[in-house]
């Protein structure tokens, strides 16, 4: 999941009170609190969505990163969100589903194939039918980022067709459709905090993990993992969720400015992903076994995990899923 080791649980990453202006005091202020260490394209991006705030709101909208997991995972964090002691939770989709089923759709396994087709569809109809019920529990979608394709790695050996994954305990998120899909490729999916996955990997208490991979070399998984196999068995949408009541709260000027920088951010941080995806590619090669799957392997894979899309129907009925599968072709 999108989260990371360490920080400090109290202190924002900017100075507070710096969105004031001339020295006066904030009318609002807007914390964000995400799961991301600072050097993680999601967290560079949010310094840019509060420098946009803070300057084009003239000094009315002060606004405080809280990085690191330290106000929490992102399960908590949503729930704050949802209460109104969090302004903005940044995660994931696929931890947000816990809280609105119809976020499933965008975790079914091998939907999109690369990210460009995944941007598309998450910005555009797919996305927005997805989070239409978020009002309803007190939710607003204030924009979506990326967490990125995944990737699987191990310390057994490469894995190139499900029965490679047979037996192997796979740290997933707490995530149905994630469980769902590595139980019927074989293995044997372990949800745990991200937290404290480097030190199971370590232990041996499971075999191995699925992230983006950047987030694969942020973490230092390489430290404790051999293989890397380019799996992409799942593009995870980022989603940065507002309070609706505060939302609504602020007049519409700003409202513009807020949701403004929050679509300038997601520009950025999908930039900042393809540079560090690549980077991150290049380093992990020189450092564990990396081994791609041929076309033909993949079905193998999305022959395995084509149940769940049935199961997901069962949860959410037929309109979603049939408008992720019209999306999968760009």
């Amino acid at each position: 999941t999108m989260t990371a080791c360490g920080g400090d649980s109290s202190t924002p990453t900017n100075d507070e009170g710096s969105g004031s202006d001339a020295g006066g005091t904030p009318e609002y202020t807007i914390k964000v609190g995400h799961t991301l260490q600072e050097d993680t394209p999601a967290h560079k991006a949010w310094l840019l969505f509060e420098e946009q705030v803070e300057a084009n709101s003239e000094g009315r909208i002060a606004v405080e990163l809280y990085p690191n997991s330290s106000l929490g995972t992102e399960r908590v964090m949503f729930e704050a969100c949802q209460m109104g002691t969090l302004e903005v939770a940044y995660g994931t989709t696929s931890v947000l589903a816990n809280f609105d089923k119809n976020m499933e759709v965008l975790d079914l396994p091998f939907l999109f194939e690369d990210e460009a087709t995944a941007r598309a569809a998450i910005t555009g109809e797919l996305g927005t039918a997805a989070a239409a019920n978020l009002g309803d529990i007190g939710l607003i979608n204030l924009t979506y980022m990326e967490n990125g394709i995944r990737h699987v790695t191990n310390g057994s050996h490469p894995i190139n067709t499900p029965d490679d994954l047979r037996d192997l305990k796979i740290r997933t998120m707490e995530n149905s459709i994630h469980m769902s899909s590595f139980t019927h490729l074989g293995a044997s999916p372990t949800p745990m905090a991200f937290t404290e996955l480097f030190t199971a990997l370590q232990q041996g208490t499971v075999d191995g993990e699925e992230n983006p991979l950047f987030l694969i070399q942020t973490s230092r998984f390489e430290e404790v993992q051999d293989y890397l196999s380019l799996t992409g068995h799942f593009y995870t949408a980022g989603i940065a969720t507002i309070n609706k009541a505060f939302f609504e709260s602020l007049p519409e000027d700003l409202q513009t400015v807020v949701t403004e920088a929050a679509d300038a951010a997601r520009e950025e941080e999908y930039r900042l992903c393809d540079e560090q995806n690549a980077t991150a590619l290049e380093y992990l090669k020189t450092e564990m076994e990396v081994n791609e799957i041929s076309p033909e392997n993949r079905q193998l894979f999305v022959d395995a995990t084509a149940p769940v899309y049935d199961e997901v129907r069962t949860e959410i009925g037929d309109e979603l899923v049939d408008m992720a599968l019209a999306a999968q072709a760009g």
